[in-house]
């Protein structure tokens, strides 16, 4: 086999070598480099599995730290995107009509059901 051939397998090996793969040893047996790459493979699935056993807790107030810089500045950013790009103002102008277009059909729903139904009165036959 070829490098350029063994060289998608060996993230999958690294794992664990799966059935099938005696001419992929052969080649690591013989080839250094494919060698080293599959030993980097190794040692990066063991440094990411020793992160699920070491669970660092961050501070108390860190989260709500964090959050409450999140909504002042993503706002501002937006707005003065929106101001900017002509595609976006036109965008949030659309939003705003579609909401009061629903606004006014729910509102005209709602008043024709809470009328009450006109009395309607038998006609007198002659």
């Amino acid at each position: 086999m070829r490098c350029e051939e063994v060289r998608p397998l060996l993230p999958e090996m690294a794992g664990g070598v799966p059935e099938g793969v005696t001419e992929v040893e052969a080649h690591l047996g013989s080839c250094a480099a494919c060698s080293a790459e599959l030993g980097r493979y190794r040692a990066t699935a063991l440094q990411l599995s020793a992160l699920r056993e070491d669970l660092v807790e961050p501070p108390n107030a860190a989260l709500e730290r964090a959050l409450a810089r999140v909504p002042a500045w993503r706002w501002r950013l937006l707005s003065r995107r929106v101001v900017v790009d002509e595609r976006l103002r036109y965008a949030a102008l659309s939003l705003g009509g579609v909401m009061v277009g629903a606004l006014a059909i729910g509102l005209l729903r709602r008043r024709a059901a809470h009328r009450e139904p006109a009395l309607v009165t038998p006609a007198s036959s002659p």
